[in-house]
């Protein structure tokens, strides 16, 4: 029985993507903070994430489709994005590992019932404001972490079943001629996933991307660019500047070895041209939060891109903000809201 704590939380975000293609999208639009849902979906290829808040809880997701689907004539982009909505669209409070797959399940089902076929990874966060527990359940190689005070305390496990074929959801055609040729197609159950449940404090960070990030990068150069150039305040700006500052380095690649690798292989190898991280292109998706008190929200405070609203507000209305290919908004900060 989880423990209800004395501080509800909030929290503070910044993000930032880009897709294989090289569209790039970050944070500069400067909308309002009444949202209680984000649909990050279209500029990021076939990264679709969301984030949504109740009274009770704030729900994150992110979802990757899987590019093999193009082989079979499935648009991976479709389904990630179905998915994604159908998640939305089955929330309820989630209260433990049975409703985390409960809910993935049924969007699912819902996926299927319009049709659209296809595979995607996905990782789930559920954070109870109350108890400031974290709910985790995640399915293949996008993933998450949680950082606190400049160590990474934990690292969701990517899922593979061989090769570079990650866990998958899937929603597939029925038809003999298509089964017969889906060796490299997958169709895992929520109940393959990995649970996890922990305990969140204020100034925790978490972050949750695409595998486009990991791939790219190693966990301790993550966690020393965000140690490096993420302010003691944790503002606005800053964790916006660092998810950018890691999809850069993920799209470039930023060699990462030890000195002494690189000693022994230019003095003792003579290897002059070293080349020691593989990068893959990729479609990036980098959400960076921050856990914050209720109560460190100053009421009505807006100065440029620091917003801020009271945790005391009324409930405000549920809106829906998407970004799509052919718009250009964006958030640079989201902070949500206590209501009572």
């Amino acid at each position: 029985m989880l423990e209800s704590s004395s501080v509800y939380i909030n929290l503070k975000c910044g993000w930032h993507g880009i897709s294989k293609q090289g569209i790039n999208k970050t944070n500069c639009d400067q909308s309002k903070l009444e949202e209680e849902l984000i649909l990050l979906s279209g500029p990021y290829g076939d990264d679709v994430a969301f984030v949504k808040q109740s009274n009770d809880y704030i729900l994150i997701g992110l979802s990757d489709g899987v590019s093999g689907n193009r082989n079979h004539g499935l648009d991976p982009y479709k389904f990630a994005h179905t998915l994604i909505s159908s998640c939305l669209e089955e929330t309820d409070r989630i209260i433990g590992s049975s409703s985390m797959r409960g809910l993935v399940h049924r969007a699912i089902r819902c996926v299927e019932k319009r049709s659209i076929f296809g595979s995607a990874t996905l990782c789930l966060l559920s954070i109870d404001k109350h108890s400031s527990y974290l709910r985790s359940l995640n399915i293949g190689d996008s993933g998450f972490m949680l950082i606190r005070q400049n160590k990474l305390i934990i690292r969701s496990h990517p899922q593979y079943h061989r090769g570079s074929s990650p866990f998958q959801l899937s929603s597939l055609p029925t038809t003999q001629s298509f089964t017969s040729n889906t060796t490299r197609l997958y169709h895992d159950k929520p109940s393959d996933g990995e649970y996890n449940e922990h305990h969140l404090e204020i100034g925790d960070l978490l972050l949750i991307a695409s595998d486009g990030l990991f791939d790219n990068l190693y966990e301790d150069f993550i966690v020393q660019i965000i140690n490096n150039h993420l302010d003691d305040q944790y503002s606005v700006e800053s964790l916006q500047n660092v998810c950018q500052m890691l999809v850069q380095s993920a799209c470039h690649g930023k060699i990462q070895f030890d000195l002494f690798i690189y000693f022994f292989l230019i003095f003792y190898l003579n290897i002059n041209e070293i080349i020691l991280a593989h990068i893959k292109c990729d479609d990036i998706l980098v959400l960076l939060f921050c856990v914050v008190p209720c109560s460190s929200i100053s009421n009505g405070e807006i100065n440029g891109n620091r917003k801020s609203t009271s945790c005391s507000s009324s409930d405000s209305s549920l809106s829906s903000i998407l970004v799509n290919q052919n718009e250009e908004e964006s958030f640079d900060l989201f902070i949500f809201k206590d209501s009572n």
